[in-house]
Order: structure tokens, then C-alpha cells, then sequence
């Protein structure tokens, strides 16, 4: 099972997708996956972050994942956003499409571009918190 963008920012455990994607922009120099980590858990480090993450943190990261994949590659989304009736092998599954899809349009792009993206992703994400 999976959350909606909305409901998960309307949770005081969980950051906001688009606040963690416009924060990412600033660390688009690190790639993708680490800038978004850096954002949404203050810190690349697995062991700093694994002590303090809640089960949100990492849903989070797989919808802010989810959101950015599908301006890269519309297939990410071709199923529609994560909500409550996703289960967790098709959240999995759509996080594992769009973290490839990412990967592979960041290397091919540079930072500055990917700080674009964060930024249009931000965007999406805020659009979708507040429908």
C-alpha cells in the first residue's frame, strides 16, 4: 500500500514531496538519487538516516521518485500517481521503473538540467498536495 501525495503531506512525520524536491535542486550536483536523499533525510549517509527515518520518509522518496521519473519517461506514470490503493509490490515496482528511468536521463543531462527537473517536479508534486 502506498500514499497519496496529499496524504502524505498532511502527515507531521513525513516531508513535504514538493518542499523535498525543490530542496533537492540545490544538491542536483550530487546526481539525482543522492541530491533527493539529501533533501528528503538531511543526509546521504545510511547510517545517519537510518536510526531517524519513518516509514513515510521512504514512501516519500519513492513518490518524489515516482513524480520526477514520470516527466523523464511518461510510462512511469501511464498507471497513474501512487494512492492508498496501490499495494506494495506495484509501489515497488513503479519506484524500481522510475529510479531507472532517472538514472538514465541524468546521465545524459547535466546538473544544472537536473536542478530544472527537480524544480518542474516540485511543481507537479505541489499541484497534486493540494488537490
Amino acid at each position: 500500500m502506498s500514499m497519496s501525495v496529499t496524504e502524505l503531506a498532511a502527515l507531521p512525520t513525513a516531508p513535504t514531496i514538493s518542499v523535498g524536491l525543490r530542496e533537492a535542486a540545490r544538491y542536483a550536483d550530487q546526481g539525482p538519487h543522492m541530491a533527493l536523499r539529501r533533501a528528503l533525510f538531511g543526509t546521504t549517509t545510511f547510517e545517519d538516516f537510518a536510526a531517524v527515518i519513518t516509514p513515510e520518509h521512504a514512501i516519500a522518496e519513492g513518490v518524489a521518485l515516482i513524480v520526477l521519473g514520470g516527466l523523464v519517461d511518461p510510462d512511469v506514470t501511464d498507471e497513474g500517481l501512487p494512492d492508498a490503493t496501490w499495494t506494495a509490490g506495484r509501489f515497488s515496482q513503479r519506484v524500481g521503473h522510475a529510479h531507472e528511468a532517472i538514472t538514465g536521463w541524468a546521465s545524459a543531462h547535466t546538473s544544472e538540467q537536473l536542478a530544472h527537473l527537480l524544480e518542474a517536479a516540485a511543481d507537479r508534486a505541489k499541484s497534486l498536495e493540494n488537490a
